[in-house]
């Protein structure tokens, strides 16, 4: 999607909007070439911990391969935002685990789930660039999970249409790679 001389906040809308409108038979299809995509990385990388997410306004879903992951031994780890302007945490989670809402409405771990640094993020995106750069919901999770030591690999997840382009800013953190449905 070709957006220009837009701010920010009225390219999230725009790019939420397109994501929002794929119809279900097309997101399916693309959601399974994404997990498939995301078990072919992990396996050909011998990943032993990833940081996956819970998908939230019209994300990739990857729940389907998320047993597959646990199956070929990587321990999942889901993200949650204790702390307004601070980076993630991850908390272990093995699919069946019970999950609850946080202040944001996004699904996390229990309370007392242990808590893990994975070595992987799959970090959903709003939008990305050719390069790799991320837009995302413009809290900063993630970009400050990205500037902490040691830096996890950053593999953005998100449909084509995704693809835009985008003022890179100096806190902006390019992925090291990009899922996509192609």
């Amino acid at each position: 999607m070709k957006i220009k001389n837009m701010n920010r906040t009225a390219q999230r809308a725009a790019l939420i909007a397109a994501r929002r409108s794929i119809g279900v038979q097309l997101r399916n299809k693309w959601d399974m070439q994404i997990a498939e995509q995301v078990f072919a990385w992990c396996k050909a990388h011998s990943i032993k911990t990833a940081g996956i997410y819970s998908p939230i306004q019209a994300e990739p879903c990857l729940f389907g391969v998320y047993p597959l992951l646990t199956d070929l031994g990587v321990k999942l780890a889901l993200p949650s935002a204790p702390v307004k302007d601070h980076a993630l945490t991850f908390s272990e989670w093995v699919p069946g685990d019970e999950l609850m809402k946080d202040r944001y409405g996004v699904l996390v771990p229990l309370e007392t789930a242990p808590v893990v640094q994975p070595e992987v993020l799959f970090i959903p995106c709003v939008g990305f660039t050719a390069d790799g750069y991320r837009l995302g919901y413009g809290g900063g999770f993630y970009d400050r999970t990205l500037a902490a030591k040691p830096k996890p690999k950053a593999i953005g997840i998100a449909y084509r249409i995704s693809l835009c382009e985008l003022e890179i800013m100096p806190h902006d953190i390019a992925m090291d790679s990009m899922i996509t449905d192609y």
